[in-house]
């Protein structure tokens, strides 16, 4: 009996190393080789960059420790230059086998993507950390390979490098154009937990600190400060820290965005994210053209008194010899006879406002920019309003509202002059315009008039330069003739009357059957 069950047992185990042989090979496929288990496809790249959308977007957060995703509108500019600079920087941290993914999300195609995480424009990038769906941190202030790549290794890192020596100090301030130093005495402090927090949302610029006490000597310093070293105009500007006095983040933020900035910064591609970063939203524009004669004399007068507004109005330098500014020009109405030119926009309400004055100098932007802050300056506006009495004297006020009614009727011809009344060039003609308005306040045919042009926007005449004067004969053919001779009365008056009789002449050919209308080369020749 014994052996019986001893026997009983081995034939057991035979059989199951039997049956397991047996299943090994029916997981043998026809062609004699082992099935495997079905992997998923990886996620589709796109110049190192993942593509993103509904069905694949929490496998994405679960693969990656850290994302760093943008979403992106595929017909805006903007987000096609900053995918391009996205694109460069994934090829960059592939490269160095790092935790950190990139992803893009096009906001055309993934309309429940969109609506998630509702970014408040485009381009907008987001950083996901260890698939955290709910709380990703916003991307802002990096819009270069460089200023990105910076942005995620402050994340993910030390925001700031800690600077051992003198040699590595001063290495360090020569690095760039613009370096943040933290002289910070005690290294686990607040102030020091405050520095390297702002350190992480300025990745464009580099941030070192030091606590030794030599370093501190060098430099000249006795208490907590924070040095921005530049390599234009002050080389140097420090933020001290006072006694009992705790470092607040958006002040230091403030202080960095604003001096890392010229006095005046010229506008271009690579400048306007700093210009609208910076966290001020009085903006003065100088529009002029840096290759003209002037051009010196009247940046040094706006430099001048940009320094006593810094942090209060950004001033910023528009090259009108560009032609990539036209755009600027046009939002602004920047006309050739405006040039060179003051404007100021409030980037908060959108509300403009004009400098009034004949020439850019640095009494009238001064006296410009205290109005604006004082809220005395009144805004830019594309009329004035009508006065009351425009139509009671002999020469008749016009603005942008009544323009085109008055000088393109029937049955009067107006003569018109553009001027203004800061420009001592309008004052000379001013008199004689009025002894030539008295003149004709009885004719029956002709209107004299004038308009501030700088105050005024007309756009069915181009006006180049003031004073000057432009003559509409009556009718419904909306003709212009623009007068160029003397500006004395009797040249004026002659003009004048040669327009009468050649009108004149024209009725009388027309009721004799002649069809032909008078040429404005013919009008041209009397002139």
């Amino acid at each position: 009996m014994r052996i019986s069950v001893f026997v009983l047992i081995l034939v057991a185990a035979f059989l199951s190393v039997v049956w397991a042989e047996h299943t090994a090979k029916n997981k043998k496929g026809k062609n004699g080789t082992k099935t495997q288990e079905v992997k998923r496809p990886k996620i589709k790249e796109d110049q190192n960059v993942l593509v993103l959308n509904k069905g694949n977007f929490n496998r994405a957060l679960k693969e990656s420790k850290f994302l760093l995703v943008i979403f992106f509108a595929p017909l805006s500019g903007n987000s096609l230059a900053l995918l391009a600079e996205f694109q460069n920087a994934a090829k960059v941290l592939k490269n160095e086998k790092n935790q950190v993914k990139l992803g893009k999300v096009d906001v055309s195609e993934e309309k429940d993507l969109m609506k998630e995480f509702d970014p408040p424009d485009y381009p907008f990038m987001k950083f996901f950390i260890k698939g955290d769906r709910i709380n990703p941190l916003n991307c802002t202030g990096a819009r270069s390979e460089s200023s990105i790549i910076t942005w995620i290794k402050r994340r993910i890192g030390p925001s700031a490098t800690r600077l051992l020596n003198i040699t590595h100090v001063e290495t360090f301030i020569a690095s760039a154009d613009v370096v943040v130093v933290g002289f910070l005495k005690d290294l686990k402090g607040n102030d020091t937990k405050t520095f390297y927090e702002t350190a992480k949302d300025i990745p464009d610029l580099p941030f070192g600190v030091t606590n030794n006490a030599k370093h501190f000597a060098k430099y000249g310093i006795t208490r907590d400060t924070i040095i921005l070293f530049r390599k234009f105009e002050e080389e140097r500007i420090d933020y001290e820290i006072a006694d009992g006095s705790r470092l607040e983040k958006d002040d230091l933020t403030k202080f960095i965005k604003v001096n890392e900035l010229r006095l005046v910064t010229e506008y271009n591609r690579e400048s306007s994210d700093k210009i609208f970063d910076v966290g001020i939203a009085s903006h003065l524009l100088l529009f002029v053209d840096k290759t003209s004669k002037e051009f010196n004399d009247i940046y040094k007068d706006v430099k001048e008194v940009a320094a006593d507004f810094r942090a209060q109005i950004i001033f910023i330098l528009v090259d009108t010899d560009k032609s990539q500014n036209g755009r600027l020009r046009e939002f602004f109405r920047i006309r050739d006879l405006d040039i060179p030119a003051v404007r100021l926009i409030n980037t908060t309400d959108g509300i403009r406002y004009r400098m009034r004055g004949d020439k850019v100098t640095s009494e009238n932007v001064k006296s410009f920019c205290r109005a604006y802050l004082s809220e005395k300056e009144e805004p830019q506006e594309l009329s004035e309003e009508l006065p009351e009495d425009w139509n009671k004297n002999p020469v008749k006020v016009l603005v942008g509202t009544n323009f085109d009614e008055v000088v393109f009727n029937i049955t009067k011809s107006v003569f018109v002059l553009f001027c203004s009344p800061q420009s001592q060039k309008c004052e000379k003609i001013n008199s004689i315009w009025d002894q030539l308005g008295m003149k004709y306040k009885d004719s029956e045919n002709i209107v004299i008039a004038k308009i501030d042009i700088t105050m005024n926007e007309v756009e069915s005449v181009i006006v180049e330069e003031y004073p000057s004067l432009t003559y509409f004969p009556a009718g419904s053919d909306r003709k212009i003739v623009h007068y160029t001779k003397a500006k004395t009365l009797e040249a004026l008056s002659e003009f004048l009357d040669k327009q009468e009789k050649s009108k004149k002449r024209g009725e009388q050919s027309s009721t004799k059957g002649n069809t032909e209308d008078i040429k404005e080369e013919e009008i041209k020749e009397e002139l």
